[in-house]
């Protein structure tokens, strides 16, 4: 399954534009992406995944 800007962004509960911005300024801030002609996806198994990762490294303090 993969989720557009607007699906991560209610997920995320921030708001498309903020997504749509760090795609092109800060991609790295983001869950891994594909570009599909001029469409951005997120994969929901790569959310998650990214989702775990960063979780463990706030409750490690980094």
């Amino acid at each position: 399954m993969y989720l557009t800007i607007k699906d991560l962004a209610a997920r995320f509960n921030i708001s498309a534009s903020t997504i749509a911005s760090d795609i092109s300024r800060n991609p790295k801030k983001l869950p891994p992406f594909i570009r599909i002609g001029r469409a951005i996806r997120f994969s929901l198994d790569d959310i998650i995944e990214w989702e775990q990762q960063h979780r463990e490294n706030l409750l490690k303090g980094n």
